[in-house]
């Protein structure tokens, strides 16, 4: 584990939180950031979260967008606060939620309680004015995929053909604010009073809100399903099975692409990821979203 930052990281903290505190944790997963849990600022007790960005983050991520957002979702109740954000570095300190990501714990009512979470932020009435695109990403990221790999496996030219022919389908959708990467790892239960919360605010934009749901199914995709069943008890949602596969193939896709456009730039021997696996993972991911437009 690191046990002291250096460089911008190390200014960027002292700037934040007034002098360099002491890192308590080392967080792994990420594929846009590498992020610290660090300890020791000017607010007795407080611990705060270091998110340094990846090479790639930076392109795909608009950082103003991102940080109005986050302030938006801050003064809705629904996520933690942000104490410095560098909109040109990508570099930003965010309060650590004391709690637990449903990503490493899942409970019963998470479904039930995932669904009032996403449904308090998409409705409420706030617009960024910023289309997220997910068929527009999709299409971007297959471009720069091609200029490292001639070719894809064949499973995904069926699946990207099947999403494109529904094209219109989802573009008709009426949209509302979106967070657009609400797998289980950006969903957080507070200790304190078992409130759950949503981080991690780069992809957040406008897009359809079924595509929330779509990204909770990250890792299964019946979690998806469930979290859709409870949102359907809440509020009126037409289609929502169709939507739900055809988004949850369309988030597969796009990872599967930034998998191994990452593999092909190096960054698996710097973050310790062996992105062609990943990429692996989400193919399968996808083709398992597809057999519930089969069923």
């Amino acid at each position: 584990m690191v046990d002291k930052l250096t460089g911008e990281a190390a200014k960027v903290l002292r700037k934040a939180v007034g002098k360099l505190p002491k890192v308590d944790q080392e967080l792994k997963g990420g594929m846009m950031n590498e992020a610290f849990i660090v300890s020791g600022g000017r607010k007795q007790g407080q611990r705060y979260v270091l998110y340094v960005p990846t090479a790639q983050a930076n392109e795909m991520v608009d950082r103003k967008l991102e940080r109005n957002i986050h302030k938006i979702a801050y003064k809705l109740g629904i996520s933690n606060k942000n104490v410095y954000f560098n909109v040109k570095t990508g570099f930003k300190v965010n309060e650590f939620i004391e709690g637990y990501s449903i990503n490493a714990k899942s409970e019963p009512e998470d479904f039930k309680n995932v669904a009032k979470l996403l449904l308090t932020y998409h409705n409420s009435k706030k617009m960024s004015g910023v289309y997220y695109d997910p068929l527009g990403r999709l299409e971007n990221y297959r471009k720069e995929a091609e200029t490292h790999i001639k070719e894809f496996d064949k499973e995904f030219y069926e699946l990207w053909d099947l999403v494109m022919s529904h094209r219109e389908f989802l573009l008709s959708q009426k949209t509302t604010l979106a967070h657009n990467d609400a797998q289980r790892s950006n969903i957080v239960r507070r200790a304190s009073d078992d409130k759950y919360l949503l981080i991690d605010y780069e992809f957040a934009a406008d897009n359809d809100p079924l595509y929330d749901i779509a990204t909770f199914g990250n890792n299964d995709v019946q979690d998806g399903v469930k979290v859709l069943e409870e949102y359907e008890k809440l509020t009126v949602v037409t289609d929502g099975l169709k939507r739900y596969a055809l988004w949850r193939i369309d988030v597969s896709l796009q990872w599967y692409l930034v998998a191994i456009i990452k593999h092909y730039r190096g960054e698996g021997a710097v973050h310790g990821f062996n992105f062609l696996d990943v990429a692996h993972n989400f193919l399968l991911n996808a083709l398992e979203a597809r057999k519930l437009l089969e069923d």
